[in-house]
């Protein structure tokens, strides 16, 4: 499937000398198409695990290899994705000094090879050969430097540099029934256990969008981090704004964005607690029919970020139809296109690999990616 698109951007060049400005806008052509297939991996007749979207997989640093851990078994799947086959297993133990622990929440895999397994409050870090296994607490009184206070929690699916030394996360409130604010971005030391803590009270925006029952459980908006060389970024589903952090210049920055074609913000509510019922229903139903913007997804070979977006396009009926907006950013994030598409990616298992996005598919109960392969260019 291919799809040609030429759109018409303005950029507006300014230049300085002493109190004169001038500006000139200059047209440029900017031209997008794509092109869609599906590849099968090869499970060599084996089943794979599936049932929680591949939501603890992730890519070895290098993007040729795809590591999906199952939890239940549990033993670690080894995919090629250059072959498109399984090529390996590794047996794993639930429990003991080399155990995988009570919950997995994510992975990931360094170039030296070690597996990192996101747990509880804590992170499972195994040498390349599996024999050997540390664990990193996370929370107040196991971090050096700036401190975790009592309650304060990191969001699930934090990332971490390719040589296994720095997590980066997103941390919150989240003890018990207390409403979680989702306060700034934690950047740790995982070689001598240190933490300094980047403050985004912007982020606490989030809080009106909590919806909490009796018995504290709670749901809201996601915030999610991405990651390139040098930088960080932050973004959330309510907004369509993001905050980058230069790790080489120690700066933090504010963008925020602009759509055509989709709301910029969703509409707030005020903070119930605890929720009825009707009151709970009434919000979800308020809120799906919303904006509700995806994360980052960075295109490293063509020095791009997409982003999907979703929004109210049309009422059939009672029910509410959805469209799909992909943005087109540089790699500082200024803004370079958005239109209306048909595909779509996973949440849960996502990402660009030799220039072209690879969303999971479960295709028929085999183990599938959508491929898209994007071209720029006049």
């Amino acid at each position: 499937m291919r799809k040609q698109i030429l759109v018409l951007l303005l950029i507006a060049c300014a230049s300085c000398e002493g109190e004169n400005n001038v500006k000139t806008v200059n047209p440029q052509l900017f031209s997008f198409s794509v092109e869609i297939d599906t590849m099968q991996i090869d499970f060599k007749d084996r089943f794979y695990f599936m049932e929680i979207y591949l939501a603890t997989s992730n890519l070895s640093p290098d993007k040729k290899f795809l590591y999906n851990l199952n939890s239940f078994t549990p033993n670690l799947e080894i995919i090629d994705l250059d072959k498109l086959e399984l090529i390996k297993i590794e047996p794993m133990e639930k429990e003991g000094p080399k155990g995988i622990g009570p919950a997995v929440f994510g992975i990931c895999i360094t170039q030296q090879n070690e597996l990192v397994i996101e747990g509880w409050n804590e992170y499972r870090v195994f040498d390349s050969l599996r024999t050997e296994m540390k664990t990193i607490k996370i929370g107040p009184n196991h971090l050096k430097g700036d401190e975790m206070e009592e309650g304060e929690i990191f969001e699930f699916h934090p990332v971490i540099n390719d040589d296994g030394s720095h997590l980066y996360a997103i941390y919150k409130e989240g003890d018990g029934m207390k409403l979680g604010e989702t306060k700034g971005l934690a950047l740790v030391d995982l070689v001598d256990s240190t933490i300094r803590k980047i403050p985004i009270p912007e982020l606490s925006s989030l809080k009106q969008f909590i919806i909490q029952n009796q018995y504290g459980f709670e749901k809201g908006e996601s915030s999610y981090i991405a990651k390139t060389k040098n930088n960080l970024i932050v973004s959330t589903s309510a907004y369509n704004e993001a905050f980058v952090f230069d790790m080489v210049n120690d700066t933090l920055i504010h963008k925020v964005f602009h759509s055509q074609l989709t709301a910029d913000a969703k509409k707030g509510n005020p903070t119930k607690e605890p929720f009825s019922k009707e009151d709970r229903e009434a919000s979800f139903n308020k809120h799906s029919k919303e904006v509700q913007f995806g994360k980052f997804l960075y295109d490293e070979q063509n020095e791009k970020f997409w982003r999907f977006s979703y929004d109210k396009d049309r009422m059939i009926g009672d029910s509410v139809a959805m469209k799909t907006v992909l943005t087109i950013f540089d790699s500082d994030l200024n803004q370079l296109h958005e239109e209306k598409v048909e595909y779509d990616y996973s949440y849960y298992q996502s990402f660009f690999k030799d220039g072209m996005l690879y969303s999971y598919l479960n295709l028929n109960d085999e183990m599938a990616f959508i491929r898209v392969k994007p071209n720029y260019g006049p």
